[in-house]
Parts: C-alpha cells; structure tokens; sequence
C-alpha cells in the first residue's frame, strides 16, 4: 500500500509534534524554543526527505538522531 502526499506529510507533522514535546521534556525548552531547535537541524532535513524512510519511523527511535545531533553536531 502506496501512502498519499497528504498522508505523508500528517505523518511527518505528527513525528514533529511528538519530537518537540521530547525536547521539551528532556531539554527544558519552551515550545519556540524547541521549535527552532527542530526546524533548523539535519534531522528535521532527514524527516523531510521521503528518501530517508524517517517519516514513518517512532518518534523515540528518531529522537536518538536529535539528541546525538545536539550533543555532538553530527546526526548518528
């Protein structure tokens, strides 16, 4: 089964929402700061490349690549 655009793109929305919540949580940040966290790093680039498969991935396993990101400044 083939997903639709508009089906991707809620995946990717929902993965977003849940990565921010987990920024917010673990890092302490407020919900524009974590925004700005998301939307600036290569792991959001990789969760918008439909290449990548990240999209339907679980928000925890896609975290791993934003923490390692932020710890280091390198995705895993």
């Amino acid at each position: 089964m083939r997903l639709s655009p508009e089906q991707i793109n809620i995946l990717k929305e929902e993965l977003c929402a849940e990565l921010v919540e987990i920024l917010m949580n673990e890092w302490h940040y407020s919900m524009q700061e974590a925004l700005g966290v998301l939307y600036n790093s290569d792991t959001f680039a990789l969760i918008q490349d439909e290449g990548s498969g990240l999209y339907y991935q679980s928000s925890g396993y896609v975290y791993t690549f934003l923490d390692e990101e932020l710890k280091t400044g390198k995705v895993a």
